[in-house]
């Protein structure tokens, strides 16, 4: 597994603290709350594949979306006024990114490790749970970056590509059909894709994420 970067500049940490604070205010309301970090941000600080600033957070429970919701919290009010809200999220909108709290259980076996930051013990995703948690939950709606990621992963980190594999099943050919016919702006989307370091060739990329996927279903 690619070693975690959490010294990484970037707009994502001035989003972190806001989150952690979100995070602090669930722990005090529910002893015992779990939570994990994850998603694209967390890729980049593991293989530093492209630019990310958003962040992502998973809780188990839907309960733990109303301490986190500015209609009901002032903790999250206090965050930012502007937000989304649904049955499995809750979306705040900042001037220099979004904060995602996600409903979303553990799916791999080893779904993330516990480092230290600042002090204090979190809990972050795995390449191979992030990507078994795309697939699983949006690999139906695939877009550049999805395509982008999957890519990135299998190139840095195969071990943790193949822990994720069996995630990719369940929307498999929705995922390869949405990526032919929708072809032509998935392409768009993954050009400009602010990418660290040398880009992914986009076809190359289209054939890799079909022999991923292709012999899983």
């Amino acid at each position: 597994m690619s070693q975690l970067d959490l010294g990484r500049p970037g707009p994502w940490t001035r989003l972190f603290p806001h989150a952690l604070e979100l995070m602090s205010h669930l722990e005090q309301r529910v002893p015992g709350a779990t939570w994990t970090f994850g998603g694209g941000t967390v890729l980049m600080l593991r293989i530093a594949h492209r630019q990310s600033k958003d962040i992502d957070l998973f809780v188990p429970d839907p309960q733990y979306l109303g301490y986190v919701n500015p209609r009901l919290s002032d903790v999250a009010e206090g965050i930012s006024t502007d937000y989304e809200e649904a049955a499995e999220f809750v979306k705040l909108y900042l001037p220099v990114g979004e904060i995602d709290v996600v409903v979303g259980k553990a799916m791999t076996s080893v779904p993330y490790e516990t480092v230290d930051y600042r002090g204090r013990m979190i809990r972050v995703e795995t390449s191979a749970e992030i990507i078994a948690k795309k697939m699983w939950h949006r690999g139906d709606r695939a877009k550049g970056r999805d395509l982008f990621d999957l890519c990135a992963v299998a190139s840095a980190e195969p071990e943790q590509l193949e822990m994720a594999k069996p995630f990719m099943v369940r929307h498999g050919i929705a995922f390869l059909q949405t990526l032919s016919e929708r072809e032509d702006v998935i392409r768009r989307e993954f050009l400009a894709i602010d990418a660290i370091g040398e880009t992914m060739d986009f076809n190359q990329c289209l054939l890799q994420a079909e022999s991923i996927i292709e012999p899983l279903l």
